[in-house]
């Protein structure tokens, strides 16, 4: 069977490196095709264990992928036909194999995405899969319970997929505890694996918001102990709420990441999302809070530790690492946050 899962811009490739970590050694994967945003592949296990994709957004079943998609609406007929004659056997096993139920008359509905020039409209796209399935006997809904199909033309290509991801793959069922501007548990797991996470981490978030950050490195695999801390009480509320009783050792501290109460060189990883200008106010004040917060992040950071950092402040903070010529940008990312661009940065001592 051929699947593909969603990705924010820019972890493409971080994706790829988990779905070989995770599953070449079974002799199930093949991987097709890697696009802006999404990966195509074939896999011929089980597929709920694709469910535990932690770099995902959303994971498909492919029904039809139609290259070579013109701008004229001739393109929204082969989509059609291409479900006509379509035996949708393989495709119910492979539902009821991640827990979703099915039944002769389905009941469905269609989310449509298109994007580039078109001579057809968004909702053009949907009426036409929509139709095609009516036609098999098909019951249109718009229930929670019913089969998501998503219709898509991007570029020159067009796709016809099922979902097979409920929300828990993107948002994990960790967060209870919200705070405005919380970071994507997607972005936060490919910060993370940046780090190359050891079992022997002292592991440090020092402005660690609702906790996101923390969380997928505790899950992640083992670790020697997780500090967190942030400026903002509710953040650390938040921290807690989340983690609950789990994930121990681990700490976590009201302070000023500008002045950490910690010794120098006790800390292996240091991973945290920086703010953006919104959350902090005037360029002088950001400028401040990043030139006094790398400095005590270099001082508490082992000889041979990582620092992982996200900003949408591209040139602030590339303006202050020039002044602390003892690190070293190892790699750095184009991100998609929100619909906002953002850097990641892999730093090093030089």
């Amino acid at each position: 069977m051929i699947y593909s899962i969603i990705v924010s811009a820019g972890l493409e490739n971080i994706a790829r490196e988990e779905l070989s970590e995770r599953f070449d050694n079974t002799g199930h994967l093949k991987i097709l095709e890697r696009k802006p945003h999404r990966l195509i592949f074939r896999y011929t296990g089980n597929p709920r264990e694709l469910l535990s994709l932690r770099s995902a957004e959303h994971l498909f079943l492919m029904l039809k992928q139609l290259p070579n998609m013109t701008r004229s609406r001739s393109s929204l007929a082969a989509l059609s036909s291409s479900l006509t004659r379509f035996n949708f056997k393989e495709t119910y096993e492979c539902c009821q194999q991640v827990g979703i139920n099915t039944r002769k008359r389905m009941p469905f509905r269609v989310t449509s995405r298109l994007s580039g020039k078109r001579n057809f409209r968004r909702i053009d796209l949907q009426r036409v899969i929509e139709h095609a399935l009516l036609a098999r006997g098909w019951h249109l809904t718009s229930g929670h319970s019913a089969l998501e199909v998503w219709a898509e033309v991007h570029g020159d290509d067009g796709y016809i997929s099922v979902k097979l991801s409920g929300n828990d793959m993107a948002q994990r069922p960790y967060k209870q505890a919200h705070i405005p501007a919380s970071l994507k548990p997607t972005v936060a797991y490919s910060m993370v694996r940046l780090s190359r996470p050891h079992p022997t981490d002292v592991f440090l978030d020092a402005m660690c918001g609702a906790g996101t950050i923390l969380l997928e490195r505790a899950l992640i695999g083992r670790y020697d102990y997780l500090i967190g801390g942030d400026v903002s009480t509710a953040a650390l509320g938040a921290t807690v709420a989340n983690f609950g009783r789990q994930h121990q050792p681990r700490q976590f501290f009201r302070w000023d990441a500008r002045k950490l109460p910690m010794q120098r060189g006790t800390v292996d990883k240091i991973v945290c999302n920086l703010p953006f200008g919104q959350t902090v106010g005037n360029l002088p004040q950001l400028t401040n809070l990043y030139r006094h917060t790398l400095k005590e992040y270099a001082r508490v950071l082992k000889p041979r530790g990582r620092m992982v950092l996200l900003t949408s402040q591209r040139m602030l903070l590339d303006d202050e690492l020039q002044h602390l010529r003892f690190l070293n940008v190892r790699r750095r990312l184009a991100v998609d946050v929100r619909g906002k661009k953002a850097w990641i940065y892999v730093i090093r001592f030089t």
